[in-house]
């Protein structure tokens, strides 16, 4: 029964999934068949361990051609083994000492048994373990049914163990190679789960969503992750399986750092061991230290890997196995180097990411102060200024020559334009601040319309200005507050009025978009536009036309006084209210400004 160590699948246990390298699985048959016939047996076969099991690879005569993929487990083995002869490279358990136990796992060959001390028995076990240099079962070599029905003579063990030593050989070339591919296979996995987790929002989230991978490829227990900051300082995380201790790197902190930049620099991996410690750039003291330290963690072995972008090192990882009997493999310090250009990149983009937020932080601090210095410069001016203008008024009442009256009034206009000023100044002040309060009511442009039309009636009239309209019937709502749409609406008209030609004409249109029927799940919105035939405006212009205190470069433009202000008014009063302003305009040609704004 020595090719009858296996175990059916029949008996309901799940077998191991059979040797999927085929050329080892036909070596390994070709070293079966080859066993049998030239030591004089019918039947024969390898099995191969796979954990606490062994696994039949390959057999010779066929009965034994379904048993591929069956298994007997190492215990049930060694226990036949503990009551064999030792012959050598072979074991031999005569049947009378075979245990019921393997049986069960056995298949017994259809023969009858030969009479005499060195007739062959169908239960008779002979079979060549195979070991590691370790001295741990790797896998087995069984014959079985001999062609003369006798016990194997010397010449045909010698045969029997040489065919042994070369199974040994190949069983261990096989599991090697199985090795091998399996960390292959998990090294690209762990490369493919990192590059995934790339898109993830923070550098925090990269190295949750691939830490276990990672770990797991790398048959590791735990993950060490330092990364550069812009500030000079660096910042930690650590990962490992089964709860193991956080260890503390401070007093590695200035050589592992200095090692990580060279390394870099080299694209170089570094293994840290009891058996391996003098790497390059390392002083016989340090290596000293580091094998300390990982005595002091009980860790066997570390792989040190740089983190890097471009020219730049921006950080290391470092993978731990408990124990130094595992090499690290090429193949996994070219996995390893390739996470760390992914995980250099995902700490770039982290770095930059608070970058962009520390600037969006400045500018929202600097705009804030802005605008509180422009209200409180605006405040400040306010108060000499009534003073200044009530006591112009004052001197009105005077009796003055026709000269100094003139010089009042000319004052006085100056006053109020510097009024005009102090008053955009607070209105943009005030829109700009995104801490004001905004509680928006139903408003009614189309009598928004009407108002500011009457407003400007007079202005337009003096310069023999058309002043038209364009209004739906009824009212048409739109959310906001009153007072900052009457002003947007007026600073438009007051602008086309101010740049447009005596005799032409402005006209205020309003309508409705994005109703049933224009675009069905088109929210519905309001358009309010403001054209003119006047001077136009520049492509150059357009594009600083809602900035603080712009003035056009076209010198016509620039004789018709201004403080700056009125469209950065209305461009911040759109923006409060959701919507948004577009300006179509050429040099000579006219302006229309269109406000789309939410229908209420």
């Amino acid at each position: 029964m020595g090719d009858g160590v296996v175990q059916s699948r029949e008996r309901g246990v799940e077998a191991v999934d059979s040797w999927s390298d085929a050329p080892t699985r036909a070596s390994l048959q070709v070293l079966a068949e080859g066993a049998a016939t030239l030591a004089g047996f019918a039947q024969s076969a390898i099995s191969v361990r796979r954990g606490d099991h062994l696994e039949v690879v390959a057999t010779s005569g066929p009965e034994l051609a379904d048993l591929v993929g069956t298994w007997l487990p190492v215990e049930v083995l060694e226990k036949e083994l503990a009551k064999s002869d030792d012959w050598g490279d072979l074991r031999f358990v005569p049947h009378e000492r075979v245990g019921d136990e393997v049986l069960e796992y056995s298949h017994v060959p259809d023969l009858d048994p030969v009479a005499g001390p060195d007739g062959w028995h169908p239960l008779d076990l002979l079979a060549a373990p195979l070991y590691d240099d370790a001295g741990e079962l790797r896998g087995l070599l069984t014959v079985d049914a001999p062609v003369d029905g006798l016990r194997p003579g010397p010449h045909q063990r010698e045969v029997l163990a040489r065919y042994a030593g070369v199974a040994r050989s190949s069983v261990l070339l096989a599991l090697e190679r199985e090795v091998l591919s399996e960390r292959v296979r998990m090294a690209t996995e762990a490369r493919e789960m990192v590059r995934r987790a790339m898109g993830e929002p923070s550098l925090e989230r990269v190295i949750v969503a691939c830490r276990a991978a990672v770990v797991s490829s790398f048959d590791a227990v735990g993950m060490w992750l330092s990364a550069f900051e812009s500030d000079g300082t660096t910042s930690s995380t650590w990962f490992a399986e089964g709860g193991q201790g956080r260890p503390v790197l401070d007093e590695l902190d200035e050589v592992l750092v200095r090692l990580a930049h060279r390394y870099w620099a080299d694209q170089y991996v570094a293994h840290f061991s009891a058996s391996r410690a003098d790497h390059p750039g390392l002083e016989p003291e340090e290596a000293a230290q580091m094998l300390d330290f990982l005595d002091s963690i009980h860790i066997g072995s570390i792989l040190f890997v740089p983190l890097g972008a471009g020219l730049e090192c921006l950080g290391f990882l470092a993978l731990s196995r408990v124990s130094d009997n595992q090499a690290w493999t090429e193949v996994e310090y070219d996995a390893a180097l390739d996470i760390g250009r992914d995980l250099g990149r995902a700490v770039a983009n982290a770095r930059q990411r608070d970058a962009e937020r520390a600037l969006v932080t400045r500018l929202r601090d600097l705009d804030g102060y802005r605008s509180e210095l422009v209200s409180t410069v605006a405040h400040e001016l306010r108060n000499p200024l009534s003073s200044v203008v009530g006591n112009l008024e004052l001197l009105e009442d005077e009796t003055l020559t026709d000269h100094g009256r003139r010089s009042v009034e000319s004052a006085i206009r100056g006053a109020g334009r510097i009024e005009g000023v102090i008053d955009d100044l607070l209105t943009v002040a005030h829109v700009s601040d995104p801490d004001a309060a905004f509680d928006p009511v139903p408003v009614d442009l189309r009598q928004v319309v009407l108002d500011v039309e009457d407003e400007c009636a007079h202005a337009a009239a003096s310069r023999s200005i058309t002043l038209t309209r364009s209004l739906p019937t009824g009212s048409l709502l739109v959310p906001g507050r009153p007072d900052e749409l009457h002003r947007m609406l007026a600073n438009l008209v007051s602008n086309a009025l101010k740049y447009s030609e005596d005799g032409s004409s402005v006209a205020i249109g309003l309508a409705v978009k994005g109703a049933a029927g224009e675009g069905e799940g088109d929210e519905a919105r309001v358009a309010l536009s403001v054209v003119d035939h006047g001077l136009g405006i520049s492509e150059e212009d357009q594009a600083g036309l809602f900035r603080e205190f712009f003035r056009s470069r076209n010198p016509e433009a620039l004789s018709r006084p201004g403080s700056g202000l009125g469209l950065v008014i209305v461009d911040r009063i759109v923006r409060r209210h959701g919507g948004r302003i577009d300006v179509h305009s050429a040099l000579g040609a006219g302006t229309t400004m269109t406000v789309t704004l939410p229908a209420g």
